[in-house]
C-alpha cells in the first residue's frame, strides 16, 4: 500500500507544479530565464504531439492519452518489488500524462512555454512533457535493472549449478 501512496503523491506533485506554472507561464511572450540557456516563450497552443507530430489531432492524441494512462494502471498492478524508484517514474508519468490530458480535454490544445536557447530547433514543452520522459526513462531503468523477481533470479542461479 506505501508504494501506491508514493505514486498517487508524486501524480498530486506533478499536477500541481504542471497546471500551477502552465497558469502563470504561458501567457508569457518572452522571459530570458538562463541567457543563451532557457527562456519562457510562447509559442501559442499545441494541438500535436512532440516535435508538432498529429498537429490538430487533440480527440486522437486525449483516446491515445486514456488507453495509456489505463494501460500503465494495469501494468502497475502486476509489477512486483515496486520500490520508492518505480513509484516515482510512474507518478511522472501518469502526472505528466494527466497535466497535459486536462490542457487537451478543457483547453484543446496543451500549453507549451519551456524554450531552449541552446537548442533553436527544440519544440517548446511544459513540465508535464519533462516529468513524463523523466519518468519513462525510471521505468525501463526500473524494468531493465531493478524489477526482476528475486526469486526469479535465485532460480537461474541454482539451474547454473
Amino acid at each position: 500500500m506505501k508504494n501506491y501512496l508514493k505514486i498517487i503523491i508524486s501524480i498530486i506533485l506533478v499536477l500541481v507544479i504542471d497546471l500551477i506554472t502552465k497558469h502563470f507561464l504561458f501567457d508569457v511572450t518572452y522571459f530570458n530565464l538562463i541567457p543563451n540557456v532557457i527562456s519562457i516563450a510562447t509559442n501559442g497552443g499545441n494541438t500535436g504531439a512532440g516535435f508538432g507530430i498529429f498537429s490538430g489531432r487533440t480527440v486522437e492524441l486525449s483516446i491515445i492519452s486514456v488507453i495509456m494512462i489505463i494501460a500503465l494502471l494495469i501494468f502497475n498492478h502486476f509489477v512486483k518489488n515496486k520500490n520508492t524508484f518505480y513509484s516515482l517514474g510512474m507518478g511522472f508519468v501518469l502526472g505528466g500524462a494527466l497535466g497535459n490530458l486536462y490542457d487537451r480535454v478543457f483547453l484543446g490544445y496543451v500549453r507549451d512555454f519551456i524554450y531552449l536557447d541552446f537548442w533553436p530547433s527544440f519544440p517548446t514543452f511544459n513540465f508535464a512533457d519533462t516529468f513524463l520522459c523523466i519518468g519513462a526513462v525510471m521505468l525501463v531503468i526500473f524494468i531493465l535493472f531493478m524489477g526482476k523477481d528475486k526469486t526469479e533470479k535465485t532460480e537461474k542461479t541454482e539451474k547454473k549449478d
